[in-house]
Order: structure tokens, then sequence, then C-alpha cells
């Protein structure tokens, strides 16, 4: 592993560490704020994916970096899964050293690429541990990581199916040990997930019960997993609870008795109509690495064009935006850093840019945007708040990057839709000057043809 190998720390870092002076971290807090999570205080619906082989990666930093970079806001973890010899849990409950130090590793580059964990419990997965160990076990490690705000706890995963000797774990169990866990950490957020063997409403009763923060379920594996009503139906049973509803593990992808003609396409649906559904969070489940730790995870998603590889390069909407003549696209003048016109007759890769939604999944209407350039630098910007010209010279994020997408029929915007933007928190929307073939202005106080865009999905 590269756990020891290569790790180089500024030389400032280094005189801090000397004279005891704490160094500040990239932190992240993650927090509830009624039914959603919070990143650092803003409601954001977060997109997970599942990292398997995260406590025996070969490239802990190069995965992270990797899925940080497609627009993933968290990875999920098992850290006593047994995908090679790196476990952080002994039969006693006690923690193994390597095991520990791994998970704080991966901690750590997650908190550098400003990525949340969820840490999944498994306790099946140790031999001979028993209830009151488990226990002990998650009560040590909830101490140990208590200077992290970038993650979650699931006590154990399908409760109501494993746990200690492959039997469920009681809700008696699961009580105690969120008692414990809070006891020592109060704000550390706890769930504890359910399988599909029992219903959406019994995990929201599941959680209500036992005082869970959030109610993390395995929907159904059902050919109708990402179809609107199906999706509505479910969402709506878990968050009776009032707590954030996270589809922790939707269809997975990679499994034997599961079909194999799922594309990218349906599970870009689902999570969709889960973000449409009000769902808090959402896990792309793909079985990809599995016990296969000495492959890049980049490597391996790359090495299915579907649904893997199509999915994950689809998260971070790239789009390009023809103007409302039907002829001229919209372009960034050298890749970024300088004016946006409305002239190009095609689309290359000026006229591409990255979407990003501020509020988490999939574009909507309504969700407010950073428009970034294909320099992946350079980001548009309403000069002086707009009123002006659009120019694509900033390197972060403010109000005057900041644009709401406005699509007439509302709901998600898809391949073909006509969508409008406008200035945050100012009246003045990108206009293609005489509907295309000149600049790309921010000056409109109201949206008419000029002001309409239709939108093309760049894969």
């Amino acid at each position: 592993m590269e756990i020891l190998v290569g790790r180089r720390l500024p030389r400032l870092v280094l005189i801090l560490l000397v004279l005891g002076i704490p160094v500040a971290a990239h932190a992240q807090r993650l927090s509830i704020q009624g039914d959603r999570f919070a990143i650092d205080d803003k409601p954001k619906f977060l997109v997970f994916i599942s990292y398997f082989a995260a406590m025996n990666a070969v490239n802990v930093t190069a995965d992270l970096k990797y899925l940080r970079s497609k627009g993933f806001d968290g990875v999920r973890i098992w850290p006593n899964l047994n995908t090679g010899p790196v476990q952080l849990m002994n039969a006693d409950g006690s923690l193994r050293p390597d095991g520990l130090s791994t998970l704080k590793f991966i901690l750590d580059r997650a908190r550098d690429e400003r990525l949340v964990v969820d840490v999944s419990f498994t306790a099946e997965h140790v031999r001979g541990l028993d209830a009151g160990r488990f226990r002990d076990g998650i009560l040590a490690t909830t101490a140990e990581l208590r200077d992290y705000d970038n993650l979650l706890f699931d006590i154990q995963n399908e409760t109501n199916v494993y746990g200690p000797f492959g039997k469920p774990l009681p809700a008696s169990d699961v009580i105690s040990i969120r008692a414990g866990i809070k006891s020592i950490h109060a704000g550390r957020i706890v769930t504890s997930s359910i399988s599909s063997n029992d219903t959406a409403a019994f995990t929201s009763d599941f959680a209500a019960r036992t005082g869970l923060d959030v109610t993390a379920y395995h929907d159904p594996r059902t050919s109708q997993f990402y179809v609107p009503s199906h999706v509505q139906s479910f969402v709506g049973d878990l968050k009776r609870n009032g707590k954030p509803a996270y589809l922790q593990e939707p269809m997975p992808t990679r499994y034997v008795y599961f079909p194999a003609s799922y594309s990218s396409d349906n599970y870009r649906e689902q999570m969709i109509n889960a973000k449409l559904a009000g769902a808090a969070a959402w896990c792309f489940h793909t079985n990809i690495q599995g016990d296969r730790p000495d492959s890049l995870f980049q490597a391996l998603i790359e090495s299915e064009p579907e649904p893997e590889r199509a999915f994950v390069n689809s998260l971070l909407p790239r789009v390009n935006l023809r103007t409302s003549n039907g002829v001229n696209f919209v372009a960034a003048e050298g890749g970024g850093g300088g004016d946006v016109n409305a002239d190009r007759l095609g689309a290359g890769p000026y006229e591409t840019f990255t979407v990003e939604v501020l509020s988490g999944g999939p574009m909507f209407d309504g969700d407010r945007v950073a428009i970034r350039t294909v320099n992946d630098t350079n980001y548009w910007q309403a000069v002086s708040g707009g009123g002006g010209a659009l120019r694509a010279i900033s390197e972060k994020v403010g109000p005057f990057e900041t644009f709401v997408v406005e699509k007439p029929d509302g709901g998600a915007v898809r391949p073909g839709d006509v969508v409008r933007m406008r200035v945050s928190d100012a009246p003045w929307y990108l206009s293609a000057e005489g509907g295309g073939g000149g600049r790309a202005m921010v000056n409109r106080p109201s949206a008419g043809l000029w002001e309409s865009f239709t939108v093309f999905f760049v894969r």
C-alpha cells in the first residue's frame, strides 16, 4: 500500500509540527438541516460511490482525486471488509493499528479532496466478533475519529439481515451503540442501514424508533428501480419521519444475480428521480472494484463502457449551448480567460462547458450553477454582477459567477431542452445578441427568444 510511501510535507508544515502548532486541514463539515444534508452549512444533494477495496487499495490518493474530479461528493467504505489483509477490528473489539492508520489515511485524503465518507461497519466480516465487542470497536473508532467532520457512520450494513455471526443486529443493540457514539461525539451523524427485505415504511419507522439521524435504505432490486412512480413512492415512505433519506444501495452493478442489461441512463434516471422526490443522497453502487484492490479505480471504471464509464463521465454535466437562431453556439474564447461569444457554427472544445450544480446532483429548473470552461480554470462571470458583458475570467465561484437555471416546464434538464440563465440574485439574463452570431451578454432584465438556449450534453 502507499500509506507510508512518498508522503512529503511542506517545510512550513514540518516547522509547525515540530513547534507543536496545529496545522489547519482542508476541513469540510457534514451536517443535517431538516431532511437534507449540508456541506459547510449549505444544503446539498450528495452523490456517493461505493469504494469496496478502500482499506487495501493500491493508491487511495489517486482513486479519490479521480472520483472528485468526476463530480462525486463522497465515497462509501467498509473498514471491516475482507478485501485484503487490512481490517479495522479484531475479534475482541480492539482496533488493529494497521487498520486504524489506514482508515485515517483514507479520511485525510478524502478531506484533502473535499469528499464525504460513509463509514459502514460490518460485524459479520470479523470472525468471532460478538455484539458487545462490536460495540466496543465502534466506540473506540468514534473516539479515534473525533477530529474528522467529513463523515457519517452506518452502525451495521443491512442491520435487518447482518450483524455478529451473520445474524441481524437487534434494535436494542442499535440503540445502545448509537447512544455510545453520541456520548463520545454528540455531533457524529449516525445511521444503521436496512435492506429491501423490509419496506421503506419499516425503515422510516426503524430510524425513528432507534433515534438514528438518517434513514438509509437499500431499495428493492427490481427492473422498476429507476421508474419515477416507483422512486417517488418509496422515497416518500422514507421521508415520513422527517429525517434525511439516503439511498445508500440502489440497484447494484456487476452482481451475477441481476441482469447486465441496465444502462447508465437507468442509473442516471434513478438519481434524477431521487433528487426530484426529495431524497438527501444517492449512491452509485458499483461492484466493479469488488475484491480487486490492486487496480486503480479509474482503470476499472474506464474498462467498462456500460454502465460504469458512461455514468461516471456524465455525473458532472458537460454541455454545448445553441442559440435561438438554431445555428450558433456559445464559446469561451481561447478556452477560457477572456470573452464569451455566441457566434460559433459548430461545437468543439471551446464551446463545451462543465456545469457545477451548487445544490448537488443532476441539473434541475431553479438550480444555482457555475459554468466552467474547457481549461478547467475559468468560470463564466457576469461583469459587475450583470447589465453588461459575459466573460470567462474568474477562477473562483462567487455571486457574479453563479447563475440560476430556468426551464419553462420545470424538472430535470435533459438533452435538447431549452433553458434560460439568470445571474444569481439579480434580474439579468444571459443573451445572445441578435439571437446568435455575436456577443454573449448578461444585460436583459427579462427572458425572450434571444435569452433561450438549447442544451446538448457531451459524453
